[in-house]
C-alpha cells in the first residue's frame, strides 16, 4: 500500500511506503490522556461509506465555513464519480465529523513524524484520528478523509490505501478562502482516486490522476482507471 503526495511541486515525486511508516510511527506516538472523551461522540456510521473529519487544533476556533465547505467538496466529488462511473460512494450525515484536537496547530506542524516534513502534519493528524476513533490503515470498514487546520511551509498531503489526509491549504480551499473552488474539487477527486487504489498518471493526460485535475470539471477517468476503481479493494463501496 502506498500514499502519494498531492503538492503540485512534487506531483509525481517519491511514493512513501505507507503501511510500514504507519506501523513505525504509530508505535512512537504517545497516547494522550482524555483524548477519547474529546472525540466526536456520535456513533460510528455504517461500514462501506466514506467518513470525513475536520481535526481542529486547540487554538483554532470553530468555523462553520470549514464544516460546510469540506462537505460541499465531498458532495461535488460524489457527483463527479457518479457522472464518470455510473455509481458513487455514500457519504454519512453529518458529512463532516468535527474532531477536537489534543494540541495547538504548531504541535502538528513541528512535531517530527518520519524523515520528511511534508508528512508531519498529516501523519500527526491521522494517528490522532486513528487513536480517538478506533480507525485502521487500511480500514476495510470505511474510506477515511481527514483534513486539519494546520500547515507549515513544507506541509502537504496525499491519498492511498483507503485514506485521504490533507493539511491546512486544502481545508482553507474547501472553506472558500484559498482560491477557485474547482482546484479543490479536482484535488479531492484526485486524492479519492488514490484512496480507491489508483496511482498517479505519469503525464498530464486529461485524467484527474494527472495534473489535469486542475482543469476540473474538464477532466475524465480513462477506461483503465474506471476499471481500476470498480475492481479495486474499495470497488464494493460504489453503488
Amino acid at each position: 500500500m502506498t500514499l502519494q503526495r498531492s503538492r503540485p511541486a512534487r506531483f509525481v515525486a517519491a511514493v512513501l511506503a505507507f503501511a510500514t511508516a504507519l506501523a513505525v510511527f504509530a508505535v512512537a506516538a504517545p497516547a494522550q490522556a482524555g483524548s477519547v472523551a474529546e472525540a466526536s461522540a456520535q456513533a460510528a456510521p455504517p461500514s462501506g461509506t466514506v467518513r470525513v473529519y475536520w481535526l481542529r487544533p486547540t487554538d483554532v476556533p470553530y468555523d462553520k465555513r470549514y464544516v460546510d465547505g469540506i462537505a460541499g467538496v465531498m458532495r461535488e466529488a460524489q457527483s463527479y464519480y457518479r457522472r464518470e462511473l455510473g455509481k458513487t460512494f455514500t457519504l454519512n450525515e453529518p458529512v463532516v465529523e468535527v474532531v477536537n484536537g489534543d494540541h495547538p496547530h504548531a504541535w502538528y506542524e513541528n512535531t517530527p513524524n518520519g524523515n520528511d516534513c511534508y508528512w508531519w502534519v498529516v501523519f500527526n493528524m491521522q494517528q490522532e484520528l486513528m487513536r480517538k476513533l478506533g480507525l485502521q490503515a487500511p480500514d476495510r470498514r470505511w474510506i477515511n478523509v481527514g483534513e486539519i487546520s494546520a500547515e507549515s511551509a513544507c506541509s502537504g498531503g496525499g491519498g492511498g490505501g483507503g485514506w485521504v489526509i490533507l493539511s491546512g491549504h486544502d481545508a482553507d480551499g474547501a472553506a472558500g478562502i484559498n482560491g477557485a473552488m474547482n482546484r479543490w474539487y479536482g484535488g479531492m477527486v484526485h486524492e479519492l482516486g488514490h484512496a480507491f487504489g489508483l496511482p498517479d498518471s505519469t503525464s498530464t493526460d486529461g485524467t484527474p490522476m494527472s495534473a489535469s485535475f486542475y482543469n476540473y470539471p474538464n477532466t475524465h477517468f480513462s477506461a483503465a482507471q474506471k476499471n481500476g476503481i470498480l475492481n479495486g479493494p474499495y470497488g464494493s463501496f460504489l453503488h
